[in-house]
């Protein structure tokens, strides 16, 4: 998705890629027009002279990767999720700090067009005082058989839903309403076939804020995903808006209700402008709205929720 994405920036040129599959590499370099291939960062790091790379693997390879770029002074672009753990975080963002590069992470469901409109409604006021909010995701990936596509490592990772999954919604849930004060969860693995989590429930208090993250890989979905796969539900003093699977945003009050329409190819689009958000910062010298420090609170959200989870019970997240 991502190379993609890139050739809608017209900004940007790719010229090398890298990955340990020398096979695959070569297909994609044919189908993107990429001039040159390598299987090791390294030389292809001492070798391009490049503005930024695009890292697209695994969390546990991200601090090696970051690391690499920003001591050559090299802009970062990595994907989500940042980190397996929060130390690890930080050295990401401290080492891009310390050489002046910008380090942005992937996460491109913040800027899926119903969820920029929900966050015009809120920021008019439409919804009066926001009091309730919930997303759900059902999906079927892990039952009956594996259906983790180019990501088979997933079932071997000790952590998967939250982490691999939520951190959408958590994202998102910053982005519509700020920093949260608790969290509880029940995270569980309903598939044998799997080493972590592939059901996750987390409840988060904003202020007076209540949101649902209710997402699993386990289900039979009842509804087809005509436009999205997922549903976001927000209440307020004045209103409620209702993302359905169709594509649909629709806000109703007690005198009126106004409904948005989007297409097929909003989840792309999403990407698309998060890449292009990136390469405006590394133009305009801005900050990325998720920059290293900043996915740091997202990430915090993710390991506070198995804390509780494991725990059983809130967790505060200025304890954290």
């Amino acid at each position: 998705m991502q190379l993609r994405s890139w050739e809608q920036i017209a900004e940007v040129e790719i010229v090398a890629l890298c990955d340990l599959d020398l096979q695959r590499a070569k297909q994609r370099g044919r189908e993107y027009q990429i001039p040159t291939i390598y299987t090791d960062y390294r030389i292809m790091l001492e070798t391009e002279t490049l503005d930024f790379v695009d890292i697209s693997t695994g969390p546990k390879s991200h601090l090696e990767l970051i690391s690499a770029g920003a001591t050559k002074g090299i802009h970062v672009l990595c994907q989500k999720p940042m980190a397996n753990s929060l130390r690890e975080a930080r050295k990401m963002a401290k080492v891009c700090e310390d050489a002046g590069v910008v380090l942005m992470i992937n996460e491109n469901y913040r800027n899926q067009a119903w969820f920029h409109q929900i966050k015009v409604l809120l920021n008019e006021g439409a919804l009066g005082k926001p009091f309730y909010a919930s997303f759900q995701e059902r999906t079927r990936a892990s039952l009956p058989e594996l259906n983790f596509g180019d990501q088979p490592y997933f079932s071997e990772m000790p952590r998967l839903m939250v982490i691999e999954n939520g951190v959408h919604y958590l994202d998102t849930a910053r982005f519509l309403f700020g920093e949260a004060q608790e969290i509880y969860a029940h995270v569980k693995r309903v598939s044998t076939q799997i080493a972590g989590d592939d059901l996750a429930v987390i409840l988060l208090t904003f202020n007076d804020l209540s949101c649902l993250v209710d997402v699993g890989w386990c289900s039979v979905p009842v509804e087809s995903a005509d436009v999205t796969w997922y549903e976001a539900r927000i209440e307020g003093t004045l209103g409620t808006v209702i993302l359905n699977k169709n594509g649909v945003l629709t806000l109703t009050t007690d005198s009126d209700q106004r409904s948005w329409s989007f297409s097929k190819d909003t989840f792309f689009k999403s990407f698309v402008t998060t890449q292009r958000h990136f390469i405006e910062c590394l133009s305009f010298n801005k900050t990325p709205e998720t920059s290293g420090t900043e996915t740091i609170k997202t990430m915090a959200l993710v390991f506070a929720a198995y804390q509780s989870a494991d725990e059983d019970r809130v967790v505060k997240l200025d304890q954290v």
